[in-house]
């Protein structure tokens, strides 16, 4: 054998025996930086191995459709991870308190090295040349940005439907919702495609993914994260926050993103603490008092439950009692759920953003005519959108804002009355991953979405392997109350199921990154072509079933 061949063959062992040592499923950030630290793996290697997995299970569809979390793999990933290392060997510091822990970004926040498509195909192949300011936050951190994650076009829905990229799987069972918007990143993270995933949310788009995929995540309080390169559809209600497996990893993910930024004024006057970890408390449920929120306005938020979630609701609040957390029932009768004018000035703010950079699309118009859009349906209608909406402007984002204070105020005074650190709302009132929107309590009773008030979402319990989940909504700045609360539930439940991976697609496996990413562009190519559009835009048409054969004729063409 010669001296090449024996060195290729050691440093595949060393590989291989490294990521033997080390468990990708299910790791944590602790676990990498203590993993680095002891030789037992490179960024390098953690970031190939995240890839290798990606390429291995997004795309399988043996038993189901495909899991299809990801929009596209960064390019510029290795080579990050690479630094890094060389970084290390020669400082034997990490970079920072993220360093090499690989994140997917939502596709509607800019990356300089990976497009924006906000879901969309009209907006296929769009580059920003600038980071979104949470983006540079994270890489000044040491962190990796891994991939860009699917969502429902421009971050309407909760399906996991849209043009660019098809339709999205859950992660516990491909043929069930992920939710929405977010729901691309965070089925990716809950199939350990990667240690963190950023969403973003205006009415449950991060909240929902998180609990339909086992995960935590957090909608900040108003101004706690920037908006800076969000892409702005939304702007007025919505904000950025974090998805992960575990509450510490999210407080360490906060600890970063959650920074005053000079460009975004509603960032500037927000308190701050220096850490949220000093907040991983295993007590911090008791004396805690919980406002179980029955009614809001006049929507009830247990309606028509079965039973069975029923019961997992009961278990949790006597859990949460055995940990010192006290419950009465509350209503907020006068709460004001319209969000008819919550999109006012977005159609500027858009035209805004595509002209500061060379976009694909030069304004919101140009997204009409391109005639590659699933929401507003045809050019016509599209159009029709944009001269109404566009109509909405200062005196309506006026009137809007009013609604926000008014609520803020309201929910906070509840809670004064009652002495309470959160209020309690069950995600869906039909506890697992379903396709019934009018079950959906986040856009339904939109408590915080409506107030700007923070909310933490996460899982209470299981359900035939499908998670049920509840949202904890706190006072303004009250995030790190209820990474507290949430973090005490935590250690002393279960640990989650991890999510069991389909047959491996060995076709996908075998192609480079560029590659797999040009699959996506043609899979979310078909979807629209052929199902979407030919339907009139009816996303129940792209089924799980239907999906699947799109996905076969598609790899076929490879």
């Amino acid at each position: 054998m010669s001296i090449k061949r024996n060195l290729i063959l050691f440093f595949f062992l060393c590989f291989h025996a490294d990521l033997y040592a080390f468990q990708l499923e299910e790791t944590t950030i602790s676990r990498v930086h203590a993993a680095i630290k002891n030789h037992e793996i490179t960024c390098e290697q953690l970031v190939s191995a995240y890839i290798e997995r990606i390429k291995r299970f997004d795309l399988s569809m043996v038993d189901s459709a495909p899991i299809n979390a990801v929009t596209e793999i960064n390019p510029s990933a290795l080579q990050d991870a690479r630094s890094l290392d060389e970084n290390y060997v020669k400082t034997r510091r990490l970079s920072g308190s993220l360093h090499c822990v690989p994140v997917i970004l939502k596709d509607n926040l800019d990356s300089y090295d990976t497009t924006t498509t906000t879901g969309s195909y009209a907006l296929l192949g769009n580059q920003p040349v600038n980071d979104a300011y949470l983006t540079a936050l994270l890489r000044k951190a040491g962190a990796i940005v891994l991939a860009k994650g699917g969502m429902d076009e421009f971050a309407w829905g909760m399906m996991g439907i849209s043009s660019r990229n098809g339709r999205i799987g859950n992660a516990y069972h491909a043929d069930l919702n992920p939710g929405g918007s977010s729901g691309g990143p965070a089925a990716a993270v809950s199939a350990n495609f990667a240690l963190a995933g950023i969403g973003s949310d205006n009415s449950g788009s991060v909240r929902i993914p998180a609990v339909y995929n086992g995960l935590i995540g957090l909608r900040p309080g108003t101004g706690l994260i920037s908006q800076s390169g969000l892409f702005p559809m939304g702007k007025m209600d919505g904000v950025a926050g974090p998805m992960t497996r575990t509450v510490e990893d999210l407080a360490r993910i906060l600890d970063v993103i959650a920074r005053p930024d000079p460009q975004d004024e509603k960032t500037l006057s927000v308190p701050r603490v220096k850490t949220y970890a000093v907040f991983l408390n295993s007590d911090g449920l008791r004396g805690k008092r919980i406002g179980i929120v029955r009614r809001v306005g006049g929507l009830d938020t247990f309606r028509d439950m079965p039973d069975n979630v029923a019961a997992i609701m009961q278990k949790t609040y006597a859990r949460m009692k055995n940990l010192g957390a006290v419950f009465i029932n509350v209503e907020l009768p006068e709460f004001n759920s319209n969000r008819d004018l919550n999109q006012a000035g977005e159609i500027q703010d858009v035209n805004r953003y595509l002209s500061s950079f060379p976009a694909v699309r030069k304004n919101f118009r140009d997204i009409c005519e391109s005639d590659r859009t699933r929401n507003f349906g045809s050019i016509k209608s599209c159009l029709a959108f944009m001269s109404r909406t566009s109509k909405q402007t200062g005196r309506q984002i006026r009137r809007a804002q009013q609604i926000f204070a008014n609520n803020k105020s309201y929910v906070t005074r509840m809670m004064n009355k009652h002495h309470l650190d959160a209020l309690l709302i069950p995600i869906s009132t039909r506890g697992v991953a379903n396709y019934d929107a009018m079950s959906v309590n986040t856009w339904r009773a939109p408590v915080s979405s409506n107030s700007g008030l923070p909310s933490i979402a996460f899982p209470v319990g299981y359900l035939r392997g499908l998670p049920v989940g509840i949202e904890l909504i706190g006072k303004e700045n009250a995030e790190p109350l209820l990474i507290q609360m949430v973090y005490a539930h935590e250690q002393h439940s279960r640990a989650r199921p991890v999510p069991v991976m389909p047959p491996p697609n060995e076709r996908i496996a075998e192609i480079s990154a560029p590659e797999f990413n040009n699959v996506i562009n043609q899979l979310g190519r078909k979807s629209y072509d052929s199902v979407l559009k030919a339907s009139g835009n009816d996303e129940k048409k792209l089924t799980p079933e239907v999906f699947r054969r799109l996905a076969k004729s598609v790899l076929l063409q490879q």
